[in-house]
């Protein structure tokens, strides 16, 4: 007799569960000024969070204060008018017993001691700034090892104190919306190694309020447009090609409305980076869109090649890089070097933008520094920096007018990931991420994919990071964080005239689209007993998806047989193990031979047998699914 999957519920409904709870306990209890219900960690994902909820007779305004360390560390917001106060507490330290004012517009006041554990969690080793110059912000640094159990995607303020924290997998870019709200990645993933089921708008409290689910997933970037759609970068289809695809989303309905396929606009092997593949022949790691000239700037770091197309027509119509090895047809679209002094491409760079004058920014990682294996720069003798570029799309000429990072040399040097910020004329973030050593030597592997190289081996592997801020040449910030890397930084206040919580539980949009079925009959013989212990083979019931994980030799013939009163329903299993160069965030640990697999719940219904048929032997996995 089969077994019914659990289903397991995704953090959205989690959230809503306590959200429910806590909202039922104020509004059955006496929870007033004098008695507050305090709830830490509210919305589950973050422990340096909480809501403080009391009701009053007379609609009142509430002001906040999170007590720092020193005062200068003092966080204070004034919450509108109400009488039901539900009001969520950013900025409390681990270790500590956090003291959090509250002053109604009546002038009555309370105080509450909210004591927070210690937290497993990578510590600043330095923050060199000022509360003068840094104020009340945090930088936001995403990690790209969550493996490292310490490794967290956090927020530091002006002190280095940890005052922020999600503890799920999220990585990627943090990015702030206009309304307050920050945009970031779903900690689901839909195809390893790292890409998931698409983005969230979450608040400072780790609250979800929607999540975009696209067809292609997403990795690496996004943006808000003008129009609140969002531009991401996504796949099209995952078993040709990756990291070469950008879709626009419609931000009220999550579904993709435009999107570009750089597959129809270069070509796949030319001028190509040290890290090419032939899968993964472009990674795309940022899009960036530009109003003045409507056109999309995106960085492929396996041409070594930043690109700028027509966002109405898709024509390519430039290229900043090293135009070695892109054949005769395609320099018409490089720039000439005119800079008068210090000059260097860039290779494998991360997080190009336009900047308001029209200069192109990015962060420099310096790869190998040559497109040629012969002449390729050692790690410990190579740079990576923050560069601006001031270009002439008439002339076709380049110069460089900024930089900050080569004069650090080896230490500050990145092969991967990493990002830069502008805040105005010559106000810059600069933050490389990636810093590896091993057994004392910079090396140019990826943090993230050594984890899994040096894995009996990891008092030998250093990972770290270093964020800077420069204001008119002067370094006025520099932070640096040891025990995991971290991909992007971003500063950002935690309370402000946006800050927009609100509540009830949050909404899916967009979605996965229907599984196809395969197009024939499959043949199969029926096997005694269950799946072979060796294919390590899971089955989990999501609320929208059928999620398989399995171990399979390379070009099996996998199928998932969904057998209802009404026949079967078959899918194929892809099991090609494409080549992984540059796998920028380790989610999970995974081989070369673990394979994932979804089926979308959209269109399915009924009472379901599950069946897996391995290279024509078909095994009962003794489950059954309610779709």
């Amino acid at each position: 007799m089969s077994n019914y999957l659990e289903t397991e519920q995704h953090l959205i409904t989690l959230q809503s569960e306590s959200e429910e709870k806590f909202l039922a306990e104020l509004r059955s209890g006496n929870y007033t000024l004098e008695n507050l219900l305090v709830v830490e960690n509210p919305y589950l994902i973050n422990p340096l969070a909480a809501v403080i909820c009391f009701i009053t007779d007379e609609e009142t305004t509430a002001q906040i204060t999170v007590k720092g360390k020193a005062v200068e560390g003092d966080l204070t917001h004034t919450f509108a008018s109400a009488k039901e106060h539900v009001l969520p507490i950013y900025g409390l330290y681990d270790n500590y017993e956090n003291i959090v004012l509250i002053t109604l517009g009546n002038g009555k006041t309370s105080q509450v001691i909210i004591k927070i554990e210690e937290l497993d969690v990578n510590k600043a080793l330095y923050c060199h700034t000022t509360s003068e110059y840094f104020g009340k912000d945090l930088m936001m640094i995403s990690t790209t090892t969550p493996l490292i159990e310490s490794s967290k995607t956090v927020g530091f303020d002006y002190a280095g104190d940890l005052r922020w924290v999600i503890t799920n997998k999220q990585s990627w870019d943090i990015k702030r919306l206009e309304n307050g709200r920050l945009l970031v990645t779903s900690y689901r993933t839909i195809q390893k190694p790292y890409y998931t089921v698409g983005l969230m708008e979450m608040d400072l409290s780790g609250k979800i309020y929607t999540e975009y689910r696209l067809p292609g997933g997403f990795h690496h970037d996004a943006i808000e447009l003008e129009n609140g759609n969002i531009l991401a970068a996504s796949d099209n289809d995952f078993n040709e090609s990756v990291e070469d695809y950008v879709v626009e989303i419609d931000r009220k309905t999550g579904e993709v409305v435009k999107s570009w396929d750089l597959l129809n606009m270069l070509l796949r092997e030319s001028g190509d980076a040290g890290d090419w593949n032939h899968h993964d022949w472009f990674h795309n790691n940022s899009v960036w869109y530009d109003k003045p000239t409507n056109s999309i700037t995106m960085s492929g770091r396996h041409k070594d090649a930043i690109i700028n197309i027509d966002y109405d027509t898709a024509k390519l119509n430039w290229i900043i890089g090293d135009p070695e090895g892109w054949g005769e047809d395609w320099q018409k679209y490089f720039f000439k070097n005119v800079t008068k002094g210090d000059f260097d491409w860039q290779y494998e760079q991360h997080a190009a933008r336009i900047l308001p004058n029209g200069d192109v920014f990015v962060f420099d990682n310096g790869t190998y520094r040559s497109k040629n294996e012969a002449t390729r720069v050692s790690p410990d003798d190579n740079f990576s920096r923050g560069v601006i570029y001031r270009i002439d799309t008439a002339k076709m000429e380049i110069e460089q007018v900024w930089q900050y990072g080569k004069e650090r040399g080896a230490e500050f040097y990145s092969p991967y990931i990493c990002n830069v910020d502008y805040y105005s004329e010559g106000h810059y973030l600069i933050h490389s991420g990636g810093i590896a050593t091993y057994r004392g030597k910079h090396t140019d592997g990826l943090g993230a994919m050594l984890l899994n190289k040096y894995k009996d081996e990891h008092i030998h592997l250093t990972l770290k990071s270093i964020t800077v801020e420069v204001q008119n040449d002067e370094v006025k910030y520099e932070l640096k964080v040891q025990g995991g890397n971290y991909y992007r930084a971003r500063r950002l206040p935690l309370y402000d005239e946006t800050t927009n919580f609100a509540l009830g539980k949050g909404k899916f949009l967009g979605g996965f689209r229907v599984t196809p079925e395969i197009g024939f009959k499959v043949k199969f013989k029926d096997v005694e007993g269950e799946v072979p212990a060796k294919h390590n083979f899971s089955l989990i019931l999501e609320e929208d998806r059928l999620a398989l994980r399995a171990t399979f030799k390379e070009g099996s013939e996998v199928f998932l047989e969904l057998k209802g009163e009404n026949g079967s329903k078959f899918y194929l299993v892809p099991t090609v193990v494409h080549d992984v160069t540059a796998a920028c965030v380790s989610f999970e640990e995974q081989n070369d031979n673990d394979f994932q697999f979804y089926v979308s719940r959209e269109r399915l219904a009924g009472d379901y047998n599950i069946y897996l048929n391995i290279d024509n032997k078909r095994y009962d996995t003794q489950f059954s699914a309610k779709l």
